[in-house]
């Protein structure tokens, strides 16, 4: 019998020895985990398995054997052998887990109890007061709540005994005493919530298949808190769009198809609709395809080196020998030369597989030159032509007719671009850069060729002198000139050449970083068609980095030119300008969609700032590091509240069982497996960790101050890096499970309407549901789906079973020999040790002379690899499941018959085999995308559709307003005047986590989006308490409301709104106004009467960072050296850090005390 805890249960029971086993840690703690909760699981189990009367007779009594008799009570209940068996295995794995407890030291046995959730619930619910009464209290209140615990574990233990229950309540009042209490949920609201949630699969069973004629739903959908101003007030373009009731449905469409993140439920999902996987979501996935090739070369550096490869969580130990190891085998590549090696000609071939790929891609896309996508252009314009031509014949006048007019002169003009390319390029040219090999990128190193200006000037002009043609375009027309080649006319076009590299604002711009040979629209051709080889000291030449920022830039451009038919942005917008006229709205409505679907469109492609070399954008930058630097010290505490969302997510149970998954045989390597092909979990990759805490823009990942480099290592220390990367890890493991087991729920008609909904939500119908049930996943004894996503592509889909499909090794033996896959018709259960069958027996070719008398060969051109003989085992012990030999007309207990039965069913499974439909690489990439989606939802990170327009630095001013200020017209932005400044985002620098968590957790809660919100929520809060009594000082003592209010604030269940009312607490009294909660609850930070305090409150961290760094340098200058000392080191990098913030702050006292001969107390610097 399996169920989800059997990672607990495979441990033999043995004799008694005269020693003790050494217990590990992570042994203590599943032990102490198996001994308060199996029990009343392994009941559960029971009941819905076997019948509660006996089988044929049978009788338990004559059946106990003499071990066994203590445990009577217990085994009198058995109805069957089978019964019985499980019973007696229940009863052994008790007392192995009391012996593993009893070998357990008292540190592991503490320890333990604080991987139990329930220990954290009502932490914050405790008065505050001296420890002792603290204790008293919240050992009062753990040993009430343990009393309910007990209640369901003690009646359910055949080895439990009455005074094991005192001492665990006992226990109880002194475990609670030091972690300050809990509570629990009655087990009647779980009952209540199924009851409820069996009415609600009826009602909902009637809506999920949605009419044909029935237009999709795009809007939010509907709840008390998303309705509400609360909701709306934190505006985003994302959110105005969806929510407006002006702006018609198909431009709801339009923008989800950009910039959704599956983030909070639509009204369509309600109603059985999916919107279908965005250009941000599924551009995620190009970034696990550069990390799954690192991976590939990393091991081939450790075996030239002879060295190996030592690395933890993406942090690998001499990462840039790595680095210059494979910047010169790619620099071999580019320059022509022989590899030296067979791991250098792997390595070569490998990124140049990469970049092959891209070329396919691109071309089949039409965003780089060839005749068939030139011919394309010239159709899909002269389409919208004509769609144009018959709009203004009609009754439009005004601005409209005007931009109408517009549309029609861009589309004519591009035409004939395109009919000029065609004339230029001849059919079946190259599609890479002349002169090129390789299709490879190429971004300047612009540091480089500033350093050695003259050296890259004199190559250039030897360059013009042997080639002096060049193409250049007359009006539509292509034609080659022949260049001047005397040495003043090529200097000249050297220097013009060169100051114009030097002034790109953005050197990954597809427009200036990709090179076709082609002139695309899109992408446009090299104007320096000059080779690699001979500028490559000027080029970006770090592999990981170039593929890193080809892959964020180009990826999204591609994937939005596949999703939208090859269509621009401007070719959407122009769309959306008629949508919205056609139904009856006026110009500035139009323009205030277009400016938010604008927006969102750069956000996702990258390049929203212009200009980020700008002063003011250099500056901000400058201020937000010092800030981040300094203020996140301890942001790897913050997030140890986030194991409560993954449990608010996907369940308490499904949760701990997948911990218990990771301590029985880290399963966490699978989850980050897929994590990491699915483009997520790989933030050290990306240095992009802090990201999740800080919004911070940068177009170019080449430019790398001395801050940039602090980042990293900086949230090595701080634990930010790796904590976000366990976590997502976990998540992914958890989630892979959850979409997998919904979608086979819903495929069997047993999903809730809370799991349909939340499938729909991550583009997941119920087409899509069936073929993830009928993908080759594996179950693990626990009960957990792994996915493993890499063995889906083009293989077989299963038959629907109701049999228990279990992966791993099988424990079961016919005579001798190891029986690696069967199907146990009383349990319906079908066992398959995958690794066995690929490893052992493919290698023996069983199928060519199968063991069994009687039993024919597997034709020829079944099975071809080990995963194919894996499929054809798998799909025989299904057809086992579906055909019993009575129902085949097979007598098995003879020779004939039982050959015969298998005979029937391998043809029965061949057939299956010949007839299934194969995985497709959509199914894969739906599944990828909702797990990279959920991952994000869940381990926050503000997204595209999260943050409101001004965090990015930027403003759009209409222009019936901007005009009387003398603002011209954007000429992208249709309507509005743009102001972009690095200052405006200031104010939102650490939002990035609050931001998100409005749509991932608030509006989840309001939509009923969250499986287990009431005890997630509690766990939440009492994780809160546990990192507000880390981050508090000792000598602050906060009063039991402060306690709760706090224990909130950091749960992260509403981080913005309570960060809100601590700002404005703090505003308020640092302007000599009220506490404006009435003295009820205090200010995170003491807070005295100060203008300036208040200005830097709301305007951000980085600025508050610049009026401290000069408050200090201002008490240097004005005697108190000391002070002011103690000022700046309290405000440099890294001096926030957990471990030598104190000893920073204790120095910092001693320099005011012993310069300045005066004590200023300890709240100054807390």
């Amino acid at each position: 019998m399996e169920n989800g805890f059997n990672a607990l249960r495979d441990i033999a029971p043995g004799s008694a020895t005269d020693f003790q086993e050494e217990v590990s840690f992570a042994q203590g703690v599943k032990a102490s985990l198996a001994y308060k909760y199996v029990p009343f699981v392994d009941y559960m189990s029971e009941i819905s398995t076997f019948p509660d009367q006996p089988q044929d007779g049978y009788k338990a009594r004559d059946n106990i054997s003499d071990d066994m008799l203590p445990y009577a009570n217990t085994l009198l209940r058995a109805t069957s052998p089978e019964h019985m068996d499980y019973l007696t295995d229940t009863v052994r794995r008790g007392i192995k887990t009391r012996e593993t407890l009893d070998n357990a030291g008292i540190g592991i046995q503490f320890a333990a109890e604080l991987f139990d959730p329930v220990n954290y619930i009502g932490i914050p619910f405790v008065r505050a007061g001296a420890f002792g009464y603290r204790a008293l209290r919240g050992g009062t209140a753990t040993s009430a709540v343990v009393v309910g615990q007990e209640a369901l574990r003690d009646p359910f233990d055949p080895v439990g005994t009455g005074e094991e229950t005192a001492m665990n309540i006992g226990s109880a009042f002194v475990m609670g005493g030091l972690l300050t209490g809990l509570a629990t949920i009655p087990m009647q609201r779980r009952v209540q919530a199924q009851m409820d949630a069996e009415v609600e699969l009826k009602r909902f069973e009637q809506t999920m298949t949605p009419n044909d004629g029935e237009a999709p739903d795009a809007s939010i959908a509907s709840s008390m808190f998303t309705d509400s101003w609360l909701y709306n007030s934190v505006t985003t373009p994302m959110k105005r769009i969806l929510q407006s009731k002006e702006i018609p449905n198909e431009v709801k469409l339009t923008t989800l198809k950009i910039a959704n993140d599956s983030g909070v439920l639509l009204e369509m999902n309600r109603k059985g609709q999916k919107v279908g996987n965005s250009v941000y979501q599924n551009t995620k996935q190009f970034d696990g395809e550069w990390v799954a090739l690192q991976d590939e070369i990393m091991p081939l550096w450790g075996e030239s080196t002879g060295k190996g490869v030592v690395s933890a969580l993406d942090y690998t130990l001499n990462r840039s020998g790595f680095e210059t190891w494979l910047e010169a085998i790619d620099r071999k590549s580019i320059m022509g030369k022989t590899p030296s090696d067979a791991i250098e000609s792997q390595v070569m071939e490998k990124i140049n597989n990469f970049y092959r790929n891209w070329e396919v891609r691109l071309g089949e896309e039409g965003l780089i030159g060839s005749k068939a996508s030139l011919e394309r252009v010239i159709k899909t314009r002269e389409t919208r032509v004509s769609g144009v031509q018959k709009r203004l014949e009609g009754n439009v006048s005004g601005e409209y007719r005007s931009k109408l007019e517009a549309q029609l002169r861009r589309y004519t003009e591009e035409i004939e671009i395109a009919r000029a390319n065609i004339e230029d390029l001849a059919d079946g040219a190259a599609i890479r850069p002349p002169n090129e090999s390789l299709f490879r990128p190429r971004y300047f190193d612009l540091d480089a060729i500033v350093k050695n200006r003259e050296a890259f000037e004199d190559i250039l002009k030897a360059w013009f002198k042997e080639n002096p043609q060049i193409v250049r375009m007359d009006g539509v027309k292509f034609s080659k000139k022949t260049m001047p080649t005397d040495d003043a006319s090529i200097a000249l076009r050297a220097k013009d050449t060169t100051d114009n590299i030097l002034g790109m604002k953005d050197v990954t711009d597809p427009e200036v970083g990709y090179y076709g040979a082609g002139k695309s629209k899109h992408f446009k051709h090299r104007a320096l068609d000059i080779p690699n080889e001979l500028v490559i000291d000027f080029m970006q030449t770090n592999p990981v980095a170039i593929m890193k920022a080809y892959t964020q830039r180009v990826g999204p451009r591609y994937e939005f030119a596949r999703q939208f038919n090859g269509a621009s942005i401007d070719d959407v917008l122009d769309d959306v300008m008629t949508q919205m006229m056609d139904a009856g709205k006026n110009p500035e409505q139009a323009y205030a969609a277009m400016k938010d679907m604008r927006h969102l469109y750069r956000r996702v492609t990258g390049g929203v700032l212009r200009d980020p070399d700008s002063w003011d954008q250099t500056t901000a930058k400058i201020l937000r590091d010092l800030a981040t630097l300094n203020y996140l010290g301890k942001a790897g505490i913050a997030t140890l509240t986030e194991p409560a969302k993954i449990m608010m997510e996907h369940g308490v149970g499904t949760t701990m069982r997948a911990l218990f998954g990771v301590l029985n045989d880290n399963k966490l390597k699978l989850g980050g497996k897929e994590a990491r092909l699915a483009g997520e979990a790989i933030d050290n990759l990306m240095n992009s960790a802090h990201l999740r805490l800080v919004d911070e823009l940068n177009n170019n990942p080449f430019k790398s101050d001395i801050f940039d480099k602090m980042k990293n290592p900086f949230f090595l220390l701080n634990g930010l890096g790796p904590i976000t990367k366990i976590l997502k890890d976990f998540d992914s493991m958890v989630r892979s499970h959850t979409l997998i087991d919904y979608s086979v729920r819903w495929t069997q008609g047993k999903a809730t309407k809370m799991e349909q909904e939340y499938l729909l939500r991550y583009n997941i119908n119920l087409d899509a549901a069936q073929k993830i049930a009928n993908a080759p996943w594996q179950k693990s004894s626990d009960g957990l789906y792994y996915a493993n996503t890499e063995a889906w592509t083009n293989t077989i889909e299963f038959p629907a079973t109701t049999a228990d499909i279990i992966s791993g090794p099988t424990g079961t033996k016919v005579g001798d020999r190891y029986s690696p896959a069967f199907y146990n018709a009383k349990s319906n259960t079908i066992r398959i040790d995958e690794e066995y069958i690929k490893d052992v027996m493919y290698e023996l070719r069983g199928w060519e002379n199968p063991r069994v008398e009687g039993v024919t060969p597997i034709k020829e051109g079944i099975i071809n690899s080990p995963d194919d003989y894996v499929a054809f085992i798998k799909m025989h012990e299904v057809m086992h499941s579906l055909n019993s030999s009575k129902s085949l007309g097979f007598d098995k207990r003879t020779k004939t018959g039982l050959a015969d039965y298998e005979n029937a069913i391998n043809d029965l499974a061949i057939a299956e085999i010949e007839k299934q439909a194969r995985v497709s690489p959509d199914t894969v990439r739906d599944f990828r995308s909702a797990l990279s989606s959920g991952i994000l939802n869940t381990i926050l990170m503000g997204t595209p559709a999260d943050k409101p327009i001004i965090s990015d630095g930027i403003a759009y001013v209409p222009m019936r307003v901007a005009r009387k200020f003398g603002m011209k017209e954007d000429p992208e932005f249709t309507g509005y005047a743009r102001i972009e400044n690095g200052f405006l985002g200031m104010p939102f620098q650490f939002y990035s986590y609050s931001l998100a968590s409005v749509n991932k957790v608030a509006a989840a809660y309001a939509h009923g989006q969250l499986k287990d919100q009431f005890l997630g929520t509690a766990i939440a809060m009492g994780l809160g308490y546990m990192v507000l009594e880390l981050k508090t000082p000792d000598f602050v003592d906060l009063s039991f409301q402060d306690k709760l209010a706090r224990s909130f604030d950091y749960s992260g269940v509403a981080a913005l709104y309570s960060d809100m009312m601590y700002t404005a607490m703090s505003t308020s009294l640092a302007l000599g106004g009220p506490n404006l909660t009435g003295g009820i609850l205090e200010p995170r930070f003491p807070q005295r009467p100060d203008t300036l305090d208040a200005v830097t409150g709301i305007v951000g961290a980085g600025a508050s960072t610049a009026v401290d760094i000069s408050r200090g340098i201002a008490d240097i200058v004005n005697g108190n050296v000391g002070e002011g000392t103690a000022e700046l080191i309290d405000n440099a990098p890294m001096t926030g850090l957990l471990f030598v913030d104190g000893l920073f702050k204790a120095f910092g006292d001693m320099l005011e005390n012993t310069i300045d001969g005066e004590q200023t107390g300890g709240f100054k610097r807390f």
